[in-house]
């Protein structure tokens, strides 16, 4: 797996590319934890190179989400391949993070 963290706008960017499993997870959760952390209240997950996630991937987008609000701030997703998409609605993840088309929409999201 493959992490970015990029700024845009005062918005934590984080480019996920690969595959996100029980595996994968706890490096998911350390970068987020180390690069990310109180640096930033608000964060968008670009999700384009992210072709499988399991419950686990799921279950560390959640507690990103509470921790993040927890700030006063959210968490976006954007840019869901359809795979991954397919895991989100049937779990009813989309229904509790906003998901975006674009990393551009996310993080413009903001702004409203």
């Amino acid at each position: 797996m493959k992490i970015e963290l990029k700024d845009i706008n005062g918005v934590a960017v984080v480019s996920i590319v690969g595959e996100l499993d029980a595996l994968s997870a706890s490096e998911l959760t350390g970068f987020f934890e180390s690069r990310v952390g109180d640096s930033y209240i608000n964060l968008v997950t670009d999700l384009e190179g992210l072709s499988y996630s399991s419950s686990a991937g799921i279950r560390i987008f959640l507690g990103l989400a509470r921790s993040f609000r927890q700030k006063g701030g959210d968490l976006r997703i954007a840019a869901v391949m359809p795979p991954v998409e397919k895991i989100f609605k049937l779990s009813k993840f989309d229904r509790i993070v906003k998901v975006f088309p674009s990393v551009e929409d996310a993080v413009t999201s903001y702004d409203e």
